[in-house]
């Protein structure tokens, strides 16, 4: 069977087509959140909603949380490194929280501490 030249740029600028809807269509149906000053942070979260509650946690169990100083202190531990590299380095340090009889690495806890106030 041959197809002719005419025939298969027109099945793959379909494809294309077709994929560039499915990525937008994703884009377009995710969840939107409300701007907060912390969104470069926040997105470095998978389910955000879900570390949200995780965050409930960690703020009930927290003395005093100032956002801003935790932000500002998350933006500086981190820096451009990737966050796997930083939680694990969280670990091996020991540097956890508890919250909810969980432990977390520390950078993980704030991060999910700061969605939660981000959605109030």
């Amino acid at each position: 069977m041959n197809i002719s030249r005419r025939d298969g740029i027109i099945a793959t600028g379909a494809a294309a087509v077709l994929i560039g809807v499915g990525v937008s269509g994703h884009y377009l149906l995710r969840k939107r959140h409300a701007p907060s000053p912390y969104d470069d942070l926040l997105t470095l979260l998978e389910d955000r909603d879900a570390d949200a509650q995780i965050g409930e946690t960690v703020l009930a169990e927290a003395e005093d949380f100032d956002p801003k100083t935790i932000a500002d202190n998350l933006r500086a531990h981190i820096g451009k490194r990737p966050l796997a590299a930083v939680l694990a380095s969280d670990v091996a340090y020991g540097r956890v929280v508890e919250a909810g009889g969980w432990v977390l690495p520390q950078t993980l806890g704030l991060l999910c501490a700061l969605a939660a106030k981000a959605e109030t």
